[in-house]
């Protein structure tokens, strides 16, 4: 079928990459607190510096407990995430508090290889 003008329904395909858009935090025991009143994803700034190089920071607000992976969400609210990072150190806080990040790279995120799985 051809459209008004000569121009071909259906030609080329358009795709693209959403980057995740918020940061969270993982317990030791694989549960995100999302639903504590203290708890708030962060929302990720994105900004390329001076070499041409996207990073991003945010903050995330955590309950007291024990963290061990960052997780990259496209949802400030809704369970899941894009993939998740362990940390090298565990992240263990006796009170509510903050989880400040910077320089946040493409390869921490990997929008193009997400992996499901919290894993070692």
């Amino acid at each position: 079928m051809t459209a008004p003008g000569g121009l071909g329904g259906g030609d080329g395909v358009l795709s693209f990459t959403v980057w995740p858009t918020h940061a969270g935090a993982v317990r030791r025991n694989g549960d995100e607190p999302i639903f504590q009143a203290d708890y708030r994803r962060g929302q990720i700034a994105w900004a390329v510096n001076g070499a041409g190089v996207l990073l991003g920071h945010t903050t995330i607000d955590v309950p007291a407990g024990e963290y061990h992976w960052v997780i990259y969400c496209h949802d400030p609210y809704k369970p899941g995430y894009v993939t998740a990072q362990k940390l090298a150190h565990p992240l263990i806080l006796d009170a509510p508090g903050t989880i400040d990040l910077t320089g946040i790279t493409e390869a921490e995120v990997r929008p193009l290889n997400p992996d499901p799985v919290l894993h070692d």
